[in-house]
């Protein structure tokens, strides 16, 4: 209920944009999202595209940097021909949608709006979008009329072969062809070249009646199983995205993506629904590894709430003398970012798309939580065990999950400016609205494009916006962080600074209040108690470089790494 009347205010306010944009005689556009999209259920891109009339696709992008990324949505028809706001016409890549994803959208749309979907699209759509910064950009897909349209190479790889090498461009990946495994990723920009296995597995949960596992507690009772093939291997090619579909069981399926451009590999899990015989059953606590020949002394690192990362030295606490007593259990970490280990030479980052748990149980090894059904209650307030279940009229199921996690290699000391970046375009992803628009009308929605800030400014890369917010008053919540930590980046990890005038293009700040985090008080007022910590020198710790105050003509705001700064605006 909550995410539909969301909607409705976003759409409301990207027509409400472009209307303003376009004119007051214009047409307001009535726009739709698909909540659904990544089982491939989108009604507006499904419906058939008239020689009349155009599919109109609004992409908005809510961070303070321009973008420049690949989407897909799904279509019935592979002749179609794709334009952006200024008319010109955008390479698209077809991909026919796999068995797995068309089950889960017949299922879980019955399950989740209760309708029946219909004849499932046959194909992904994938075309490039370009985006300036807190700004939108308007796509249209009409009917070709030429026929003759190219299709995507598509292979199964057979056991004669002995590696498959896919990606479009710099970053390549290596796939066994008898095992179906990942073996090796390589950059051939930066020649970071590192062998690498990546897999799934599942850990068995205890059913130790004094602890079990559960939906509070993971405490695993061995070793975990892990799968060491993933056949057959399909690869699919193309101009834009290199794709490798596994599978490596039933209820576990994989799609590796490498696009055009992008110097990381997107990898979509499916898992589930997890299997259980009811008369002998512990449960499964399914998990991805990555094994890379690197040597990393027990050492990884996770970030703290998706801000700085902070290093984990397996079965160690730097503040007391750690017994160990559960080696797994005791050294899975929360993750909301991502997780990473180094050696002497290279970076081997993950970043994730929702909080997980994760860990490097042994050296060169990542490993992430996807997926868990246990037997038992933990004891820990729910008063039942782990297993979520999904129901339509016909039947029920165990929940299954889809998601994504990417990965990139660097040089030692160069991967913070990816994990930085990646990560606040996973955070803020793209927003897809869509409608159908007479193609005579196309003209007057073809300015359809522009930004809110400046044409001409966008943020620094090392500053992030995370709130915008107008509040009830009429004053609007503003708050700025910078992204890097002290030290973390030879350039970016350094003093930043915001233009307000021109990220407020077109408006007059008529007063600015710094205020706490939680802007309910004054920054002027707040008075910060200072600790003896013990073990500190007498001089205390060395003070973090902090922005100065906002002059009150220039409206310049500096951010020291790791700070966030607030303010109440009036304009």
């Amino acid at each position: 209920m909550g995410a539909n009347e969301a909607e409705a205010v976003v759409n409301s306010a990207l027509s409400g944009t472009i209307n303003a944009k376009l004119g007051k005689r214009s047409p307001r556009p009535t726009l739709g999202q698909c909540q659904l999209l990544n089982i491939s259920y989108c009604p507006p891109t499904e419906q058939e595209i008239l020689a009349d009339k155009s599919l109109v696709m609004v992409v908005y992008n809510p961070l303070g940097w321009s973008r420049n990324e690949t989407v897909r949505v799904p279509v019935h028809d592979a002749n179609l021909v794709i334009r952006d706001s200024a008319g010109n016409i955008i390479e698209g890549q077809y991909v026919e949608i796999d068995n797995v994803t068309i089950n889960l959208r017949n299922f879980y749309t019955k399950a989740y709006l209760g309708i029946s979907p219909g004849e499932s699209p046959k194909y992904w759509v994938f075309f490039p979008v370009s985006l300036p910064p807190l700004g939108w950009n308007t796509y249209f897909i009409s009917k070709n009329s030429q026929t003759g349209v190219k299709t995507v190479n598509v292979s199964l790889i057979k056991s004669s072969h002995k590696t498959v090498e896919v990606g479009p461009e710099n970053l390549k990946m290596t796939f066994s062809s008898s095992s179906g495994l990942l073996t090796r990723m390589f950059n051939s920009e930066t020649g970071v070249d590192v062998p690498i296995e990546q897999s799934f597995g599942w850990y068995t949960p205890s059913v130790d009646y004094s602890q079990p596992s559960g939906a509070y507690i993971f405490r695993p009772t061995d070793a975990p199983f892990l799968y060491t093939s993933a056949m057959p291997l399909k690869v699919v090619r193309g101009p834009l995205v290199d794709e490798v579909h596994q599978q490596f069981s039933p209820w576990i399926y994989q799609v590796t993506r490498l696009y055009k451009d992008k110097e990381h590999a997107e990898v979509e899990f499916t898992i589930g629904p997890i299997p259980g015989d009811a008369d002998n059953f512990t449960g499964y606590e399914v998990i991805t590894w990555m094994k890379a020949n690197m040597a990393t002394n027990k050492v990884f690192y996770t970030d703290s709430n998706g801000r700085d990362f902070i290093k984990r030295v397996r079965d160690y606490r730097e503040d007391w003398n750690l017994t160990v007593n559960e080696p797994v259990a005791g050294n899975y970490y929360p993750i909301n970012l991502g997780i990473y280990i180094v050696d002497n030479k290279t970076e081997l980052s993950v970043l994730v798309d929702r909080a997980t748990g994760g860990t490097s149980i042994r050296d060169g090894q990542i490993e992430l939580m996807l997926h868990r059904v246990t037997a038992l209650d933990d004891s820990r307030g729910v008063n039942e065990n782990l297993n979520e279940r999904v129901c339509t009229s016909e039947r029920c199921e165990g929940l299954t999950v889809r998601g994504n996690y990417y990965i990139n290699i660097n040089h030692l000391g160069a991967g913070a400016r990816w994990r930085r970046t990646v990560g606040q375009e996973i955070y803020s992803p793209l927003l897809l609205a869509f409608t159908h628009e007479n193609v005579a009308n196309r003209k007057s929605f073809q300015s359809g494009s522009g930004t809110f800030m400046d044409p001409k400014y966008s943020l620094p890369p090392n500053v992030a916006l995370i709130t915008l917010q107008e509040l009830d008053d009429g004053s609007v919540l503003l708050r700025l962080a910078h992204l890097y930590e002290a030290g973390e980046d030879a350039d970016y990890s350094s003093l930043a600074v915001v233009e307000l005038k021109t990220l407020f293009a077109g408006k007059k700040i008529k007063e600015l209040k710094e205020t706490s985090l939680s802007a309910n008080q004054d920054k002027s007022e707040m008075r910060k108690l200072a600790w003896k910590v013990e073990g500190d020198n007498e001089k205390g710790p060395v003070a973090p470089v902090r922005g100065g105050p906002v002059d009150a003509s220039s409206l310049l705001v500096e951010l020291g790494p790791m700070e966030i700064r607030t303010f109440l605006l009036k304009f």
